[in-house]
């Protein structure tokens, strides 16, 4: 199964491509013409004359201070609302068990794809590198709590592909949230 890359994955192509010139545009826009605006916009802006020793002027200043304020107000991770999570799981098209299953650290990070951290991410107003450090640690279970007879263990992390089949998760939307990675 081949998957269109996205928006942001021709874009990050094309970016890093060592020329910029009129035959990497063509051939960017004979293979993606859904993303011809962006690639023509983002040819311009790599294009465009930056003077190197210039001053910034008072508008780029307050610019990029406006930005780093959202982002240092924006925390890096805080537990998600229920809400949140019954957003994130619309979004992603999963039952809510699933995004339980990866808060309480019990999917391996590694297999979840860019796609759905992002998604997830954007849902629970968090980076994603926050995200990622707040779900990597150990399996827990702050909802649930048993008397047990012996030495509590660690559970074994697990996939997030097998978190989706055991949640009965469609065929077609594990191949979308899967098959979207890095």
């Amino acid at each position: 199964m081949t998957s269109v890359p996205t928006e942001e994955e021709v874009l990050d192509g094309f970016a890093v491509e060592p020329n910029h010139d009129d035959a990497t545009i063509r051939r960017y826009l004979l293979a993606y013409p859904q993303y011809a605006e962006s690639l023509i916009d983002l040819s311009r802006e790599l294009s465009r004359e930056i003077p190197e020793d210039g001053p910034l002027s008072d508008r780029e200043i307050a610019r990029i201070d406006l930005a780093v304020r959202r982002y240092a107000e924006r925390p890096a991770f805080t537990q998600p609302t229920v809400g949140q999570c019954r957003a994130a799981a619309k979004e992603l098209g999963v039952p809510r068990q699933v995004v339980t299953a990866i808060l309480e650290c019990k999917v391996a990070v590694e297999t979840i794809s860019r796609f759905a951290r992002e998604k997830l991410a954007a849902q629970f107003d968090a980076t994603v590198d926050g995200m990622i450090a707040a779900i990597s640690g150990p399996p827990t279970s702050a909802s649930r709590s048993y008397k047990a007879d012996g030495q509590p263990s660690v559970g074994e992390k697990v996939s997030f592909e097998r978190v989706l089949r055991e949640a009965g998760v469609a065929e077609d939307v594990i191949a979308d949230l899967v098959a979207k990675e890095d």
